[in-house]
């Protein structure tokens, strides 16, 4: 069985290697877009994306994500069976290790039958990634790798970053946790740290 992906930014190839002994063929169609960009605003480009496809599945991976022997089984049974056109897929930031609880996360459609894509729903201006026939959402998650310890998001951030004073900081620190109601240690790691510098502007 073939399976084509659509990789927003760079994906490698060991992000995707549970897949390759799940399918016969592996097709990666890459879309100079940035990565966490929605699908939406690039819809030119991904109708090009579909259009070279040459298997019947797709697969939207954005870059930093990865698939794990879960997911690449669940990807696989999908694709086999078809008792479904289109799949949700969640995607889980992994922060030191660990997943972050950020947002609730409903998942975007990432797997889908290339025949039931419907690229002019909405006279073409869909939101999302549209397909005709029932829509269902795998269990398993996509990883998306975020920092690998503390210590690089601190160094990232004072590279990209201008510190805030204490004050500030705790108060959007305060902010971060009535948005999120992270209860985790991990995640309140996390946000204290993003707590202590304001993003560079560009």
């Amino acid at each position: 069985m073939k399976l084509s992906i659509v990789t927003l930014g760079h994906v490698h190839a060991e992000d995707l290697e549970p897949l390759t002994r799940r399918f016969s063929h592996l097709e990666q169609l890459v879309l100079d877009v940035p990565p966490r960009a929605p699908l939406a605003q690039h819809r030119a480009e991904f109708n090009l994306a579909l259009d070279a496809a040459t298997a019947d599945w797709i697969l939207i991976v954005r870059e930093r994500e990865q698939i794990d022997e879960t997911l690449a089984q669940e990807i696989f049974n999908a694709a086999s069976v078809g008792s479904a056109r289109g799949f949700r897929i969640k995607s889980i930031p992994v922060y030191a290790g660990k997943p972050l609880h950020l947002t609730k996360d409903d998942g975007e459609v990432r797997l889908f039958h290339r025949r039931n894509y419907l690229r002019f729903a909405n006279k073409g201006e869909w939101e999302e990634v549209t397909v005709q026939g029932t829509v269902v959402r795998l269990a398993a998650p996509l990883r998306s790798i975020t920092f690998a310890s503390a210590e690089e998001h601190r160094e990232h951030l004072a590279k990209h970053g201008t510190p805030r004073s204490w004050p500030r900081r705790v108060w959007r620190y305060a902010g971060y946790l009535a948005s999120t109601r992270a209860a985790d240690a991990n995640t309140r790691q996390y946000l204290w740290i993003e707590a202590a510098y304001d993003a560079e502007q560009s």
